[in-house]
């Protein structure tokens, strides 16, 4: 609501949302801690990009090649005819798409984005898209309606991305409302493979993601430092790098 005009009120909320107005109040609380809105008097205003998103649009072509060979050593190496694949919103993760085989394969997906590449790349693969509340920067739907649907599948492999890989903490994101949703993708299935670019190991960014040790692997295009590498290993997370491109 708050990407489409700009400023909600909050006494209009619990009848167009169908709660309380105490969680009304509540809601908004977290959401301005989490720097997703601002608090006024009487209501919220919009925080452009305050999250450290930026839209899905921009973000599919940034490093675009190396998100191809990410993609297709991850496609190469976790799918097989049959499988059921959970793949978020993210552009590391959309660069899947392209990858996959025409048919035997079903996609469970909450991003629109995604889905609809998949119409247009794919149309002969099965494709179960989760709704819940739409993201205006991401594309991704979100919130308790996307969870309960993603909580009653059943999938082979998840395919995540990150925002970044704080040496510390491990994959994290800027925004808890995509995270939650993440993790319940994670969860649906048997294996969890994160699709990451090189220029994000090192950098934080709001939330954590999820434990690496929930990782069954990680699909990279250059050698982790030895001591992560080393960690990750110990912990039972694959690595993948993809072979370096001509030039290279």
């Amino acid at each position: 609501m708050l990407g489409d005009s700009g400023a909600i009120r909050g006494s209009d909320l619990p009848k167009e949302l169908g709660v309380t107005p105490m969680t009304v109040w509540r809601d908004l609380r977290l959401l301005a801690e989490q720097g997703l809105l601002r608090r006024v008097r009487g209501g919220a205003l919009a925080c452009p990009m305050a999250s450290g998103e930026t839209n899905f649009e921009a973000k599919f072509h940034t490093e675009a090649e190396v998100k191809r060979r990410i993609a297709e050593l991850a496609i190469r190496e976790f799918v097989k005819e049959g499988d059921v694949l959970a793949v978020e919103g993210g552009t590391t993760a959309a660069a899947l798409v392209s990858a996959l085989p025409a048919r035997q394969i079903s996609i469970v997906t909450n991003s629109l984005p995604i889905a609809l590449q998949i119409r247009r790349e794919r149309p002969a693969l099965l494709l179960q898209v989760m709704g819940g509340w739409l993201s205006t920067v991401s594309g991704n739907t979100t919130g308790p309606e996307a969870i309960r649907a993603i909580q009653r599948v059943r999938t082979s492999v998840c395919f995540l991305s990150a925002t970044g890989w704080d040496y510390k903490k491990g994959p994290m994101d800027p925004n808890p409302l995509e995270i939650e949703v993440k993790r319940a993708l994670a969860l649906s299935a048997k294996k969890v493979v994160l699709l990451i670019d090189s220029r994000k190991f090192g950098v934080s960014s709001a939330s954590v993601l999820l434990h690496p040790k929930r990782l069954t692997a990680v699909v990279t295009d250059k050698l982790l430092p030895r001591r992560l590498s080393a960690s990750l290993r110990k912990q039972g997370v694959r690595i993948l790098v993809v072979p370096p491109s001509d030039g290279e």
